[in-house]
């Protein structure tokens, strides 16, 4: 039976100077070493550490699957040079001709996928392997799918940004934190994850138990900020906001509107 480790957890922190926004990376072990979702460049080394302390070298792993093909979820494709790259059909035809207005795909990600050792474009419901099965959950982007795991807990999702953080689930209508293609597809497929997974592994949150109505994290997460602004005496600037910010569902000029 397939099992599944965090080996980032994802996070949605903002700062007065922009967003820091990292996503989940998870490791399966299965018939094949499989990475859902790789990163970006800020969290290379740090997902190179996470592997070597679970024993894995980057040339070891031998499937990425990217829940979609935003930046921030796979632009450290290039460091795993012996995997195979799995992700929708629907996804890879987008990045070879994005929307010239969506900055999360940008023109240079179809060509850094058609760049590696292979790209297998899926479709709705094809099984990766035993205990190992893709969905369809289009919306936040044209093709995003998750990765859904028959583990000894229940079902795990692997769900990317269809479905973000805990927040996104307590929603009176579940969705995604950005919507780029659709936003009815994007309400669909939350519900439908939230429908299918007893475990849900979100793209910038920690994963939680579905309990519905109420889902409960898995984990303790931290996070340290180092190298703070400060004076040439040394003094600090800066300071923490505690106070939580409203989850708002934010629709990009790319995304279809409501009638």
């Amino acid at each position: 039976m397939p099992t599944v480790e965090v080996l980032a957890q994802g996070f949605m922190t903002a700062t007065s100077e922009g967003g820091l926004g990292f996503c989940s990376v998870n490791l399966i072990r299965g018939e094949h070493l499989t990475l859902v979702d790789v990163g970006h460049l800020a969290r290379r080394e740090l997902v190179v550490e996470r592997l070597a302390a679970v024993g894995v070298k980057p040339e070891e792993i031998e499937r990425v699957v990217l829940t979609h093909a935003h930046w921030d979820h796979s632009l450290n494709l290039p460091f795993f040079p012996n995997a195979e790259v799995f992700m929708s059909a629907e996804e890879y035809d987008y990045t070879q001709h994005p929307h010239a207005g969506d900055w999360a795909t940008p023109a240079y990600i179809g060509d850094m996928l058609n760049r590696t050792k292979s790209v297998h474009q899926l479709r709705d419901g094809e099984e990766l392997e035993a205990g190992i099965r893709v969905m369809a959950a289009p919306g936040h982007s044209p093709g995003s799918m998750c990765v859904l795991v028959e583990t000894g807990e229940g079902i795990v999702g692997l769900v990317g940004d269809a479905l973000p953080g805990r927040a996104a689930a307590l929603l009176p209508t579940p969705t995604a934190r950005i919507v780029f293609w659709d936003e009815e597809e994007a309400e669909r497929s939350a519900r439908k994850l939230l429908d299918a997974c007893e475990l849900v592994f979100p793209g910038h949150d920690r994963p939680f138990r579905n309990n519905a109505p109420r889902f409960d994290y898995l984990a303790p997460q931290s996070m340290t900020l180092l190298n703070p602004p400060r004076d040439e005496d040394g003094t600090i600037h800066g300071s923490v906001n505690p106070g939580a910010v409203a989850f708002v569902s934010l629709i990009q000029p790319t995304a279809k509107r409501k009638a």
